[in-house]
């Protein structure tokens, strides 16, 4: 592979590419970026936002976050996406965020969680969008890449992924279901998701650069290539 292919590409949407010789070092970089884009938020407005994901690829991140400093009481954090399963659950998106981020001064944060008690997905995701829409744009949006090209639970195979990803769509939150997954999801959709004043991707391994380069190139596109020149700046950060 071109190594400059995928920087020249995202050059080409808009987007910049941050690569680090470690995951330690992409961790350590992208929490000191938040601070200082949450902190220039708090002194403007007085409070900031941030939404982060799931999965193994943050948790390092997320370490470094609860520790960093911020004022979290000005904080509102929520999730780019979640599973239908019970919040104590270890397959739960909240359960991960309150064990490695929501602890001793991240505690303070206002937390605004998708899975709210309902009776069904559908439900709850009505729930979680009513939530968000108190929450004006974004100041960050963290995702992650599976290796299918999703983001958030935005997958390609998902039956209900047009109405996620609709632009003109003014729902938060939907529910989606997709074979990769035994559980039902909710997730932010494409519009909320780019409501912000930066979208990081945040990726790992040389298999997911060949996924997101692949992704740009692509007709027709897996879902990430989505969040790319519509406006909303997106950085990649990236380590082997």
């Amino acid at each position: 592979m071109n190594e400059h292919l995928l920087e020249r590409r995202l050059n080409q949407v808009g987007a910049q590419l941050l690569s680090f010789s470690c995951r330690e070092s992409l961790a350590q970089a992208l929490c000191d970026d938040l601070q200082m884009s949450l902190n220039a938020a708090l002194e403007i407005r007085g409070e900031a936002s941030l939404v982060l994901p799931g999965g193994s690829t943050p948790e390092r991140l997320l370490e470094l976050l609860s520790v960093c400093g911020l004022d979290w009481s000005r904080l509102t954090v929520t999730l780019s996406d979640e599973r239908w399963v019970s919040t104590d659950s270890a397959d739960s998106n909240e359960w991960q965020l309150r064990r490695q981020l929501l602890r001793g001064a991240a505690a303070e944060a206002r937390f605004v969680p998708l899975n709210l008690a309902a009776g069904s997905v559908e439900e709850a995701a009505e729930l979680a969008g009513q939530a968000l829409a108190a929450l004006p744009r974004f100041d960050c949006v963290v995702l992650g890449m599976g290796g299918d090209g999703h983001c958030a639970s935005l997958f390609p195979d998902s039956p209900e992924l047009a109405q996620a990803m609709a632009m003109r769509s003014r729902r938060a939150c939907v529910a989606l279901t997709t074979p990769a997954s035994p559980y039902p999801r909710l997730t932010l959709t494409l519009p909320r998701l780019l409501n912000s004043e930066h979208v990081v991707v945040y990726i790992c391994g040389e298999e997911k650069r060949h996924v997101l380069e692949r992704a740009l190139f692509a007709d027709p596109a897996p879902p990430v290539a989505a969040l790319f020149g519509r406006g909303t700046p997106v950085s990649v950060y990236w380590a082997p």
